[in-house]
């Protein structure tokens, strides 16, 4: 059979939904449905389409805005008001290229970390003498934790320093309803501005914090923070390491950051056995050997177990067996710490373009005949997200969730997709945007410190308790009773100009939707997707 055209890079925008590149575009479901009330293409807020606006391009100025003065009535000298601190900040790095320098580090686990050429942390700012890259949709968002306890060795936002088949992952969100939610909304009056350190590259379209779920930017703190719990309603086969079992069980960042580093010299003979396997694996999975494909991923996994690309890897050796349940158990727990491949990644594993689509219409059918299969639909989102299909992935979301609700990933994805589609119906003016209800998580109006300065408790999922300590003197800490340890987070806080509330320390930054209702303080991270329901702390 004669191959395909090579794999290329797509060019700019190449993962926005309207590039085909060896895209097979979706067959109509019996099933699932689109989003509701689907339009044409968008107008801009200020008139006109989409135009050549350019999907994440913002620019990074050298120094933040200073905050306006206190509303009347407000207490300006308060030491957590968001005059007298800093506005939230990006993460600590001067950007360049998308290659990263003079980063701040928490060294959490020692001098293993900073004088290892393996690992990112290291000092040297490369990884086998490749330069440290960072992916960008990492590096917008204001809700950060840039620290190893967090992801481990290898976070997915940095998977192309230690592959070179990794182009790069999903990062959608252009659509007008999206930035219209999550624009900085002023109650001081006057235009929208825009989140802490971004302002649109092109004028007539919102732009933001970075697009996707909490936990691809906090890692394992979403989890241990108690923000969110974790349940995979999926099964998938373990995998056995040298030194523990993967059951996918829980988030592979979760995974990742529970792995003690290796000294350097076992780090490097590691590396260079999983490179290996997966080198291996990539081309009997091109040769359309996939059981063959799957035991050497399994290899190069043992050798580094908090990858999260060896594990997408292994969701698609089995998406392409057709054990589709079993990839929906080793994708669940992958998508629940990072996105997944744009697709470029995608397209160069196949040597033919038609195996791929062979592959995708074998699934879909699937999918079809058996419309009670979650664990099929779950997967079949995953893939048409990762070709850009949003309207299609949300259909295949919003039908995992009506068949599964405890799939807290499926319903992330479900409202992210829903409110990201480029076909999106009902968009906001300006003036409406303004104007956000407090029920949509943005608080319409000031919250003095003093209102909310003291000790907060709440409960996570699990029903263990959370609790928030807001000292006067503007430090604060939180604990969790689920945590590994109990103290998991101690810095400062502020009340910014928006109202929003801003935890931060040295290489953690959680910024926080608040309102207060009665006695409760009302808890949304900041770029979640619609439908978060967030904390509801109150008084002890």
């Amino acid at each position: 059979m004669a191959k395909g055209p090579a794999a290329k890079d797509p060019g700019p925008g190449g993962n926005r939904p309207g590039n085909t590149y060896q895209r097979p575009k979706p067959r109509p479901s019996t099933v699932a449905k689109k989003r509701p009330d689907a339009t044409p293409d968008l107008a801009g807020p200020r008139g006109g389409g989409r135009g050549s606006f350019v999907p994440g391009k913002v620019t990074y100025p050298g120094q933040l805005s200073k905050a306006k003065g206190a509303p009347a009535g407000k207490n300006p000298k308060h030491p957590a008001y968001h005059a007298n601190r800093a506005k939230p900040q990006q993460l600590n790095q001067a950007i360049s290229n998308a290659r990263v320098s003079n980063t701040n580090v928490n060294n959490n686990w020692g001098n293993q970390w900073t004088n290892n050429k393996t690992t990112v942390w290291n000092n040297h700012r490369t990884v086998f003498n490749r330069p440290v890259v960072i992916s960008p949709n990492f590096q917008r968002s204001v809700n950060y934790a840039y620290r190893p306890s967090s992801w481990g060795a290898r976070p997915w936002w940095s998977n192309s320093s230690y592959h070179t088949w990794h182009q790069g992952s999903w990062n959608y969100g252009w659509n007008r309803n999206w930035y219209s939610y999550h624009a900085y909304h002023p109650y001081y009056g006057g235009s929208i501005n825009y989140f802490p350190g971004y302002h649109p590259y092109h004028s007539s379209y919102l732009s933001g914090l970075s697009w996707g779920l909490g936990a691809w930017t906090l890692g394992s703190l979403y989890y241990d923070t108690g923000y969110n719990t974790y349940h995979n309603p999926y099964q998938a086969p373990p995998i056995h390491t040298r030194t523990t079992v993967i059951n996918y069980s829980q988030p592979i960042s979760v995974v990742a950051s529970r792995l003690e580093p290796e000294p350097e010299a076992a780090a490097l003979t590691s590396e260079e056995m999983s490179t290996a396997a997966i080198e291996r694996a990539r081309a009997e999975f091109q040769n359309g050997d996939y059981l063959a494909a799957l035991k050497s991923t399994d290899e190069s996994i043992s050798y580094a177990s908090g990858d999260s690309a060896l594990h997408e890897f292994r969701a698609l050796c089995l998406f392409a067996l057709g054990r589709y349940g079993d990839a929906a158990g080793v994708l669940n727990p992958v998508l629940a710490s990072g996105p997944g491949w744009d697709w470029a990644t995608m397209a160069a594993f196949y040597g033919e373009g038609e195996v791929y689509t062979g592959q995708l219409r074998k699934l879909e059918a699937y999918v079809d005949g058996s419309p009670d299969a979650a664990d099929a639909h779950f997967v079949l989102g995953y893939h048409y997200l990762v070709a850009g299909f949003i309207d299609e992935s949300y259909g295949m979301f919003d039908r995992v969730v009506a068949l599964q609700p405890d799939d807290t990933v499926a319903l992330q994805l479900r409202n992210l997709t829903e409110s990201s589609s480029p076909n999106a119906a009902g968009e906001e003016t300006e003036a409406e945007a303004l104007t956000a209800s407090p029920e949509s998580g943005v608080s319409s109006e000031a919250i003095d410190p003093t209102d909310i300065e003291g000790e907060w408790k709440a409960s996570s999922g699990e029903g263990k308790a959370i609790t928030l300590t807001l000292a006067n003197n503007g430090s604060f800490t939180w604990n969790y009773e689920g945590s590994t340890e109990t103290k998991v987070l101690s810095g400062d806080w502020s009340v910014d100009e928006e109202g929003r509330l801003v935890l931060a320390s040295a290489d953690v930054q959680m910024v926080a939707d608040i309102s207060l209702d009665g006695g409760l303080l009302r808890f949304i991270l900041a770029g979640s997707p619609v439908g978060d329901p967030g904390l509801s702390f109150q008084r002890p």
